[in-house]
């Protein structure tokens, strides 16, 4: 008669099978890891070589003198506003930076694993290297995302606020590029998602001289011969800083019989205006904003339908209370008054503030 095994056998079986497990799964995954890491050196080694095979083809026609280069997904590098055709057999990269001196790789940082981008997780650097690359519709399904930003300075104590990825799109359809239009909703545009702090327009009830002459503006960002200007633009991280690009601002006038023409001036950064929130809906329709049309809504809030109807998406809390916020548009039927939302998210029509008034900050920005 056949015997089987004990139920002390089997467990003892398992057991063995478990230590084998835990000793052979380590081995196996370093062999995997290991064979993996040598195909990349000796694809980055083809690859190498190929660049530089391709700058001594480029020296046959003309002088190639750029050092710096950023590696392209399709492993073409773009040096300054040259691109160079890298032909390589086998692998390719997809990213990274090379640094050359007479043709010859210097410094490299060439990635042939690469995680698709993502707003949330990737660090400002790699964002900033995507956008300058041209490769900003690879964040498009981003729009609406978060990530944490700490300002540090003046006001601000390693204080941590979030901000949300507002618009990548840049079309010329919807006016992007064109003569006197914003560039605040146009290419890869940052925005707080709720306010950082409060603080008036201007130190008096007046709208006169539009957000260029405002010390909101002044507060924001850093104004050439105005001492303590940039409060809120020197808060901010300085990896973030080296790509936060000079943007074309346009702004609304004040009272229509004394300031005839809108106003254009070059931020870092800036309020968002009344389009760039709403869309105009059936009723409530925006008036006395003379910049309407040199604008268009966000991404985010054109994703969000939020309109002059439904404005609920446009709502910002300020320590955890839906506040009132600044826009940048002065109010034109009058002399002291800018545009604000209200803490149900709407702006209707005869919704203005004095310009005295502490209302809450909730800026945006562009990289590129």
């Amino acid at each position: 008669m056949k015997k089987g095994f004990t139920l002390i056998e089997l467990l003892a079986v398992i057991v063995i099978l478990a230590i084998v497990a835990l000793i052979s799964v380590p081995i196996v995954l370093n062999l995997i890891n290991d064979a993996k890491n040598e195909s990349d050196k000796r694809s980055k080694e083809l690859y190498l070589h190929a660049v530089e095979l391709a700058i001594a083809k480029k020296n046959l026609i003309n002088q190639f003198n750029l050092t710096s280069c950023t590696v392209e997904s399709n492993g073409n590098l773009t040096c300054g506003d040259e691109e160079l055709i890298v032909e390589v057999e086998g692998l390719k990269p997809c990213g990274g930076n090379i640094t050359l001196d007479n043709g010859i790789v210097k410094e490299e940082t060439v990635k042939f694993t690469c995680e698709p981008p993502s707003f949330a997780n990737d660090d400002w650097a790699t964002i900033i290297e995507n956008v300058r690359a041209g490769n900003t519709d690879a964040y498009k399904e981003d729009v609406g995302k978060e990530k944490e930003i700490v300002l540090n300075g003046e006001g601000f104590s390693n204080l941590s606020f979030t901000v949300r990825l507002a618009n990548v799109s840049n079309n010329k359809d919807d006016g992007c590029g064109t003569d006197g239009f914003s560039e605040t909703a146009c290419g890869f545009v940052v925005e707080f998602v709720d306010i950082i702090t409060t603080h008036n327009m201007n130190s008096t009830a007046t709208n006169v001289g539009g957000w260029p002459a405002s010390a909101m503006r002044e507060y924001l960002n850093v104004i050439d011969g105005k001492a303590g200007s940039g409060t809120i633009y020197n808060a901010l991280p300085e990896e973030l800083k080296k790509g936060i690009k000079d943007t074309k601002v346009i702004s609304g006038h004040g009272n229509t019989s004394t300031e005839t023409t809108n106003f254009e001036s070059t931020d870092k950064i800036y309020l968002l205006s009344p389009h760039e929130v709403w869309e105009n809906g059936s009723s409530n329709q925006i008036n006395y904003d003379t910049a309407w049309e040199n604008t268009r809504q966000l991404d985010y809030y054109k994703e969000q339908n939020v309109t002059t109807d439904s404005y609920g998406g446009a709502i910002k809390n300020y320590q955890n209370s839906a506040s009132y916020w600044w826009l940048r548009s002065a109010y034109s039927n009058g002399t002291n008054r800018f545009h604000s939302v209200t803490t149900t998210g709407s702006n209707y029509y005869y919704n203005a503030a004095s310009a005295s008034t502490a209302f809450g900050v909730a800026p945006a920005f562009r990289i590129g």
